[in-house]
């Protein structure tokens, strides 16, 4: 993590200046890229898969366009996710583009599935790699997931480590998964890997409701921190936020930091579209032939803004992402974080 430090401090120091000399009211820092939503898992705690596999996709061009705008604005940090994003076929010129030649601090989560195919694309214009690895126990792993992948993925984990991919793993801790733990943490230490733990959450979408986070959520969030404070003292490279999983059994971490994501993150969608307040509900799109600046400063999205957090579906939200976007309001909390990422 203190490798990925200085790049970041150069991006953040670069998008306050362009945000300065460009007068901007709102200057986002993030990029919340859902360059895709077909996806080749079928994950029961997830309902991107179950959006229509008929979404359209903007071209690789429309979508540069895009990521220059948000640039432009100020943001420094782009999370290439999904859906699956290694199935773009134009996924390289994408990265590339974010990440040589706009500098943005890039990174993207996968399900590994694919990873052996696009290691050499990642390892060139990835900052941040994150894989999805819940559990290491293939019966409940393949179950979990929907397909048969978990020697695939395991496969193609270590086969990356050894191509010096840096790499961390990122595991969803459910009733299920939480019972092999230990055997989780062993694999990841057998390849001296970052493994990141948070507890399962139930993500709202408003074009797709159904999915079985609830029915797998752990009741005792204290019984989990109790556990992985006990590992992590056996291998430090265990990361979990104790203000995340106390945040989520408040009810939200609304409740307590507020939600900053209609000013802090750009959530942009597979056809060059961005959503304002967040990217799980649209209260206004706007379009991909329209300024994402003039938009942003716009008396609709100023009020957006002003009120995030307050909708009716804004209630009992935990997502992670949308926490992490929202930290940058609450120093306290922001620092917590970032030593817990360090240590």
């Amino acid at each position: 993590m203190q490798a990925k430090l200085k790049p970041l401090l150069k991006s953040f120091l670069r998008s306050r200046t362009r945000a300065l000399f460009n007068g901007d009211s709102v200057s986002p820092l993030f990029i919340h890229f859902e360059c895709t939503y077909r996806c080749n898992m079928k994950c029961t705690f997830c309902n991107v898969w179950r959006k229509s596999s008929s979404t359209p996709e903007a071209t690789t061009s429309q979508l540069k366009q895009r990521l220059y705008e948000c640039w432009d604005m100020g943001c420094l940090v782009a999370s290439f996710t999904g859906g699956e994003p290694l199935i773009r076929n134009d996924l390289d010129q994408l990265l590339k583009f974010s990440s040589l030649d706009l500098k943005l601090f890039t990174g993207l989560v996968s399900n590994g599935l694919l990873l052996d195919k696009k290691a050499d694309v990642l390892s060139k214009y990835t900052d941040f790699l994150a894989i999805s690895f819940d559990v290491n126990n293939k019966e409940i792993f393949n179950r979990t997931r929907g397909v048969n992948a978990f020697d695939t993925v395991k496969r193609n984990i270590k086969y990356a480590k050894k191509l010096g991919l840096e790499i961390d793993l990122f595991s969803v801790l459910t009733k299920e998964t939480f019972e092999f733990i230990g055997d989780t943490i062993e694999f990841a230490k057998s390849l001296d890997l970052p493994i990141h733990f948070s507890p399962v959450d139930n993500v709202p979408r408003q074009s797709v409701d159904k999915a079985c986070a609830e029915d797998l959520k752990i009741l005792e969030n204290s019984v989990v921190l109790k556990k992985l404070s006990e590992e992590k003292k056996k291998y430090k490279k265990i990361h979990f936020e104790s203000d995340y999983f106390h945040f989520q059994s408040l009810g939200g971490f609304r409740n307590v930091i507020g939600c900053s994501s209609a000013s802090t993150t750009v959530a942009l969608k597979p056809d060059a579209s961005v959503a304002l307040p967040c990217p799980f509900f649209t209260l206004m799109e706007i379009k991909d032939y329209q300024s994402l600046r003039d938009c942003f400063n716009s008396q609709k999205a100023k009020k957006i803004i002003e009120n995030c957090g307050e909708w009716d579906f804004c209630k009992n939200c935990s997502i992670n992402c949308m926490y992490v976007a929202s930290l940058i309001k609450s120093p306290y909390f922001l620092i917590r974080w970032g030593i817990n990422k360090l240590v």
